[in-house]
């Protein structure tokens, strides 16, 4: 053999060898945390011992920035995972000319007062905020307090596909690491929209082939739902695991694959639906999932870890534990 093909060859296997296997993880985005049997079973055929909570809101009410809808852990935290504190920042927290400082001691406060209440010592802390120019400083500053306050813990932050494309424009955040969000890239207000939730066509143009300033690991999609239109801008959200819903419903008259026209007035899913509204179920295709994961693997953090949001019991039907590992071995 050639002494450079040796040393190439040597080089590719240095490389192999250092390379991490591959580490699943799961957001749980409910305020009342208890994992069902089902749930259980995949996280163990997936081997995913991270799960990314929410422990609460940080939003704006009357006037003051205030912790909002704070988890509850009715049989206590679950043996044998590691917990991660997610707290949730509307960017509306950051435009009323709240003291950063004073919001980080208070979110800082209230993190620790649930890691007592239920025996928690977290290594790690994320905060999801989709900043905007105008709230850039303030977030940046909240985030560089945490720091002062968080010990030896890690503490991460979400990054959307804009911000992960244009980050001379939008700034990077002050933490040790980042979760590319790579879902809702889609326009969300159109009413033509094909799939808001994951459209690869439009995610992949963000993927900019240059270095992101932050290790990442990666977050896809697993949950579906519905969007109601009237008179053509998007009046809410609901939450659904399945189109059958939809599908078995008499005043819905169906006008596509996945839209529907509302016949009549009527309650559906606790939402008032008007004549005339427009409904449009969305949910990740599998096929467009698995070539994320193929082209989100090169852009992969060192620890390449890939996050499912989110774990919920009526959505593993439509993602097996099965389909993600072969997910996860893509990545």
């Amino acid at each position: 053999m050639h002494p450079c093909n040796h040393a190439t060859l040597l080089l590719l296997l240095l490389l192999s060898c250092s390379r991490p296997e591959p580490e699943a993880g799961f957001y749980c985005w409910k305020s009342t945390f208890e994992l069902s049997e089902t749930e259980r079973q995949a996280l163990d055929t997936l081997g995913a011992r991270r799960l990314y909570v929410k422990f609460f809101d940080l939003d704006v009410e009357g006037g003051a920035a205030a912790p909002k809808a704070p988890v509850r852990f009715p049989k206590g935290p679950p043996e044998g995972f590691e917990i991660v504190p997610c707290v949730f920042i509307t960017n509306r927290t950051f435009q009323g000319g709240h003291n950063p400082e004073a919001l980080a001691e208070q979110a800082w406060d209230y993190l620790r007062q649930v890691n007592r209440r239920y025996g928690l010592a977290p290594a790690e802390y994320q905060f999801d905020c989709d900043w905007s120019p105008s709230t850039r400083l303030a977030y940046f500053a909240f985030l560089e307090h945490i720091n002062r306050l968080k010990g030896g813990a890690v503490i991460s932050a979400t990054i959307r596909l804009h911000q992960y494309r244009y980050p001379d424009q939008t700034g990077v955040p002050p933490v040790d690491k980042g979760t590319l969000m790579y879902y809702n890239m889609g326009d969300i207000e159109g009413v033509q929209e094909s799939n808001s939730l994951l459209n690869n066509e439009k995610g992949f143009a963000y993927l900019a082939e240059t270095v992101y300033p932050l290790p990442l690991d990666v977050a896809l999609p697993i949950f579906s739902w519905a969007l109601a239109y009237r008179l053509g801008s998007l009046a809410f959200i609901i939450n659904l695991p399945g189109q059958e819903a939809l599908d078995q419903e008499p005043r819905l008259e169906k006008s596509g694959g996945q839209a529907y026209t509302a016949t009549e007035n009527f309650y559906f899913e606790g939402y008032y639906i008007n004549e005339g509204d427009r409904l449009r179920f969305e949910r990740p295709d599998r096929k467009d999932l698995e070539a994320a994961a193929e082209r989100l693997r090169k852009i992969r953090s060192q620890s390449g870890r890939i996050l499912f949001f989110h774990l919920d019991e009526p959505l593993i039907d439509n993602y097996p534990a099965g389909f993600l590992s072969r997910l996860v071995s893509r990545f």
